[in-house]
Order: C-alpha cells, then structure tokens, then sequence
C-alpha cells in the first residue's frame, strides 16, 4: 500500500492510496434479463368507464392532466384525480389499493 503525503497551510494529510479504495463500476442501466411480461387487456372503448388521473406533482403535471381529462370526458369516460404525496417516492400501497378498486383505467403524469 502507498500512501500520499500532502501540506495544506503547513498542516500534513496522509491519503490511503487507490489500492484500498473499491473500483467497481455501477451502472446506470438495468442489465437484467427479464420475462416479457403481456400487456394488460384493452377496453373496446372508454365511454362510461372510471379513469383515475394521477398527478405525482411534478412541474405541471396538473395542467397535463388539466388536458387529458377534459379529452376523457369528451369521450364519455368518469373521471378522478388522485394526488401522490410526493414525485420521489412510491405511492402508499393504500392508495394504489383504492385506485385500482375504484378505476377501470389509470393515467399518471410522470414528468415536467
């Protein structure tokens, strides 16, 4: 092991070299091979059916949803908004439960 000695205002530092300090290299990116998985059924149509509208409060995702909804509802769909307590986390396992009791079909706003 080498160590590295370093004067800042007279004051000496001793630095651990590299070769103590880990060097893997993580990646961003999900490397996992995963099982496609089939996509849910569709509906024929949106008419009559309930559509939870979820804004996870990014920057303007209201307005997003602001424009999906009035589409929606020109299309004869009922709907709900929904409010995520914040963008960076999961929503609660209870309000996932009562949205997916409760709506037929889900739009979430996930960015600004």
């Amino acid at each position: 092991m080498t160590s590295v000695s370093m004067s800042t205002s007279g004051v000496s530092m001793d630095r651990v070299s590299m070769d103590r300090v880990s060097r893997d290299y993580v990646s961003p990116f999900d490397e996992r091979v995963r099982v496609v998985e089939p996509l849910a059924p569709r509906p024929a149509g949106i008419a009559g059916r309930a559509v939870a509208l979820i804004d996870i409060r990014k920057n303007r995702g209201s307005e997003f949803l602001d424009r999906i909804e009035s589409q929606l509802a020109a299309a004869g769909a009922v709907t709900t908004r929904w409010v995520k307590e914040i963008f960076s986390k999961p929503a609660a396992l209870a309000l996932v439960d009562e949205i997916a009791g409760r709506a037929d079909l889900v739009v979430e706003a996930l960015a600004d």
